[in-house]
């Protein structure tokens, strides 16, 4: 038999061999993938995988990772090839179609650009995107300050300009109600369990033997209570309210007194009880006393010790972001000095909020209102803060979906018409507005001017109610402000953070406007942030005067006002004496010599001290440039640390040891002492320990093992009360200093 009649295979033995193989043998994929096969040709295995055309006989290329990817991969690989050279062809006959008909004009559409069949697309590295992306970079990338011991402190941008001319020594720069010693429970007169709890603060003890009735003799009675809550609704509460008043009363108050006014702590946490006395503590900072500002810092060291019991990592409720939030808006109001510590302490707040919307837990109506009220309080005033010391915020409007709460105190107009309040704008502003005023700030590219000027009229058209209007002036026609106290500075709050907010984003804008045309900023392309400048530092002290003329005691006290008018001022300074022939320079000098009479005058209660001497020197300068331009006289100097600052230029800045906190004196001044001392020693003063309760009454608090080992000048004996022989030491000491 030849060689060829002996591969030559008779249909019966064909089909016998493919039934042997359909019986026997799986197929040559399933084989090679060590998979199971069904041995139905095509078999599900070759199927599920997408080669079932090579089934049974048939394999795929051994490569790494999916092979069905690989069998696409190749025949789109050569798919393309394929439209390359048709598309390649195309193009020839249309040239070669042109060429016939003798076209003379230019070659066509399709022929005029590369084509992809011409050019090879690389697509960049990652890490060559990333270096494009650093070159692009602003150069306003703030200052940092670092002293010897190398704390560091860095600012943004957007700083306001009171800590940006003192970044380093901040605290010798302002005179707050009280020196800051004051604030170490310490020197308070407190139990020694107290100062052990406030030295936990604000994170709590991990295991506290300490239990809620050591505040018990510290309760103030109902009627004294609720003095002071009245003052803090009356005077704190109109610009951030973290717990509504009806919320206070029904879920703290009530709890604590009941109906008999008999103090009670059983029936409520620790950290609702930490919120009782940060209540009480900001609103004694308003009573018209000799003894209120120690009072307040007895509250104070409370609230904290209180917070204490429980730690927020475990114990973290609605409470407990209230306690934090309010004790950092009592810190803001005093000691100014204490930057860094209320930027930390909104960090936590930040971290222990809630950022979802609690409606789809099932929370019940009135959770869920004040989980919202808490959030839009608590992000509003993180990203206030986050702008005044140009440093990003803890939260971003882009992580969340709580919704805005109802409005608990709409404005019914005379016409019928019901405008939102205050609070309800408020939150409607910081998320349509401030938020991405956040993100246009605090970006590391550069963003484009057509995008500031876009945000820019976003604010603008913002809706305000027209009983949140101020006059630019004490009347104004149409507008008036408010004879109700807390109205009025809503008013004005309302104006401070439209315009405050268009004079952040346009001061870097127009600095550089200045510093590169000095002799008319006007002619410059950034103009337009030019005159948003200088308009918005108008408003903000011709409206800051208007409101001082009407509620001069409660606008002296608001530290938030006299910020923003100290910027502007700065604003106005920095553009008379770097331009001062452009055609703002003049009146821009007039109002700068009415704001520094009212900033003299009205700031003197909260301002520090040395910003005076900062705006005599800025206005010195002013009147030279300007006197020089009146007599051509040509000034060739640098720009103005003022110019450059409000321009967020970069610097280092380093401090000596003796600036440092740790090498300040810890004892206390004679001045202070001679009035703190002479405070306590004070026989009318009403301590917020009542005195009156017996130890038999108040259950033993289990003490630390490490008690044994405290040193005899800290306590000589723990009480959980208010030592009165603390009193004694305080009269001795005050009359010593008298004499």
């Amino acid at each position: 038999m030849s060689a060829e009649s002996s591969r030559r295979v008779s249909p019966s033995m064909e089909g016998a061999a493919g039934g042997a193989r359909k019986s026997g043998l799986s197929c040559a994929e399933c084989r090679r993938s060590k998979l199971k096969c069904d041995r139905e040709f095509p078999c599900q295995s070759c199927i599920r995988r997408g080669c079932s055309n090579i089934c049974p006989e048939g394999t795929l290329a051994a490569t790494k990772g999916n092979k069905v990817l690989m069998a696409h991969t190749q025949r789109l690989s050569e798919q393309v090839k394929s439209m390359t050279t048709r598309i390649r062809e195309l193009e020839e006959a249309l040239h070669e179609s042109q060429k016939v008909n003798h076209s003379e004009s230019e070659p066509h559409p399709l022929l005029r650009a590369p084509s992809l069949s011409h050019k090879r697309v690389q697509l960049p590295e990652l890490q060559t995107i990333f270096d494009e992306e650093v070159r692009d970079v602003s150069d306003s990338i703030g200052s940092l300050s670092i002293d010897f011991d190398g704390r560091a402190r860095y600012h943004g941008e957007s700083l306001g300009s009171e800590v940006r001319l003192f970044p380093i020594s901040l605290c010798q720069c302002f005179e707050p109600l009280f020196s800051s010693t004051s604030t170490d429970p310490k020197y308070l007169g407190l139990p020694f369990e107290i100062i052990d709890l406030c030295n936990a603060y604000p994170f709590g003890l991990r295991d506290s033997q300490y239990t809620k009735y050591l505040f018990l003799p510290f309760l103030p009675p109902r009627e004294r209570a609720l003095q002071l809550t009245d003052l803090y609704y009356q005077n704190v509460a109109w610009m951030f309210d973290p717990i509504i008043r009806d919320d206070f009363m029904t879920n703290i108050l009530t709890p604590l007194y009941g109906h008999t006014g008999s103090p009670n702590i059983n029936n409520i946490h620790s950290h609702r009880l930490s919120v009782f006395f940060i209540l009480l503590a900001s609103g004694a900072l308003y009573e018209q006393s000799s003894s209120s500002g120690v009072m307040a810092e007895q509250y104070h060291a409370l609230s904290r010790a209180a917070l204490s019991l429980d730690p927020i990592h475990q114990d973290a409720t609605c409470a407990t972001v209230q306690a934090l939030f309010m004790a950092t808006r009592h810190i803001y109001l005093t000691d100014c000095a204490n930057n860094e510590g209320r930027w930390l302490l909104m960090g936590v707040v930040g971290r222990v909020a809630q950022l979802r919307d609690s409606a789809g837990w099932g929370l019940g109506h009135e959770e869920t209102q004040r989980r919202r009220i808490l959030f839009w309080e608590v992000y509003t005033c993180d990203a206030w803060t986050s702008i005044g010391n140009g440093r990003p915020p803890a939260l971003s409007i882009n992580h969340t979906d709580c919704w805005f709460p109802e409005d608990l105190d709409p404005v019914t107009k005379a016409s019928g018409v019901v405008e939102i309040g205050w609070h309800l704008w408020k939150f409607r502003y910081s998320a349509s507005c401030l938020g991405i005023s956040l993100q246009h700030v605090f970006n590391k590219h550069v963003r484009s001017y057509s995008s500031l000027l876009e945000l820019d009229r976003k604010i603008r058209k913002f809706s305000l109610p027209s009983h949140l209007q101020s006059p630019m002036e004490a009347s104004e026609a149409g507008r008036a402000w408010s004879l109700e106290a807390r109205r009025a500075m809503q008013q004005y709050s309302a104006l401070c953070d439209r315009e405050g907010n268009l004079l952040y984003i346009h001061r870097s804008w127009s600095a550089q406007a200045i510093r590169e045309a000095p002799a008319n900023p006007l002619q410059h392309k950034y103009a337009p942030s030019v005159l948003a400048v200088y308009r918005s530092a108008c408003r903000l002290i011709s409206s800051l005067g208007g409101l001082y003329q009407v509620h001069p005691h409660p606008t002296s006290r608001e530290w938030f006002f006299w910020s923003g008018f100290f910027a502007a001022c700065n604003a106005l300074g920095a553009l008379v004496a770097d331009s001062p022939r452009c055609s703002l320079a003049s009146n821009a000098l007039q109002e700068l010599d009415r704001a520094m009479t009212l900033y003299e005058q009205g700031s003197r209660p909260c301002r520090p001290p040395a910003t005076m001497l900062v705006l005599r020197r800025l206005r010195e300068r002013a009147i030279g440039s300007f006197n020089a331009a009146q007599r051509d006289i040509e000034q060739t100097s640098q720009p103005s640390d003022e110019l450059e600052m409000l321009g967020g230029r970069k610097s280092v800045m380093t401090r000596s040891a003796t600036d440092s906190p740790a090498s300040s004196a810890s004892e206390l001044s004679d001045e202070f002492a001679r009035h703190y001392y002479g405070t306590l020693a004070d026989p009318n003063i009403v301590l917020p320990a009542t005195g009156d309760l017996e130890l038999d009454n108040i259950p033993p608090a289990k003490l630390p093992s490490q008690r044994d080992a405290i040193l005899q000048e800290d306590i000589n004996t723990p009480s959980p009360f208010f030592d009165p022989t603390l009193q004694y030491e305080y009269e001795r000491a005050s009359a010593s200093l008298l004499h």
